[in-house]
This record gives structure tokens, C-alpha cells and sequence, in this order.
């Protein structure tokens, strides 16, 4: 009896995991088709909202992929690889480049005004 009602929450998770990844990819697709009006989560310079868009569409589609391979008794492989070293990077890289712009053009706003401290 209880295995049975955990498969059915493994299963469950499965799909919300399959599901977070296509909407990984949506997000990603956006941010390299639109650079210009990007997601939410992501502002800065047109390279790091694109460096972002891309990390986050090798996200999902090796989320997807390897959720869709677990569940059909397959074994992790080079999606796990592909998260940890291409992907992860991408999108960690870009959001710490995303604020170093927003901080970069906040002290170039702020010296234009003439509010330079010294």
C-alpha cells in the first residue's frame, strides 16, 4: 500500500519536473529571440540576457531529457554533464554579470548627476 502511493508522488514529481524543464526552455527561447524585452528574472546587456536565454534552454531541455530517461528505466548520462558544466555555468555566469552591469550603470548614473564621493 505504501509503495504504491509512493510511486504515485515519484510519478507526480516526474511530471512537475519535465514540466519545470519545458518551461525552462520557454523562458530561455525568450531571452534569445527577445533580448530586448527579456523575462522577469534577467536584465543587463543583450550578451548576458542571451548567455542566460541559452543556459537556461540546455537547462531544460537536459532536465527534460533526463527526467523522460529515469522514468523509463534508463540511467543518467551525459545530461547530468551537460547541467553541471555547460548549463549551470551559463546561467550563473549571467546572472552575476547582470549585476555587475546594473551596478556598473548605477555608478555611472550617479557620477553623470555629479554625486561622485570621494
Amino acid at each position: 500500500m505504501l509503495g504504491t502511493v509512493t510511486q504515485g508522488l515519484d510519478r507526480a514529481m516526474d511530471v512537475l519536473v519535465v514540466a519545470a524543464g519545458l518551461g525552462c526552455v520557454w523562458l530561455g527561447c525568450r531571452a534569445v529571440f527577445q533580448p530586448r524585452r527579456p523575462p522577469e528574472p534577467i536584465h543587463g546587456p543583450v550578451w548576458v540576457v542571451r548567455a542566460w536565454g541559452l543556459g537556461f534552454v540546455l537547462l531544460g531541455i537536459a532536465l527534460t531529457i533526463e527526467t523522460v530517461t529515469l522514468m523509463t528505466g534508463g540511467e543518467s548520462g551525459w545530461t547530468a554533464d551537460v547541467i553541471r558544466w555547460v548549463a549551470g555555468p551559463l546561467v550563473v555566469g549571467s546572472i552575476v554579470m547582470a549585476h555587475v552591469a546594473r551596478g556598473w550603470q548605477r555608478h555611472r548614473a550617479r557620477t553623470m548627476k555629479g554625486g561622485r564621493r570621494a
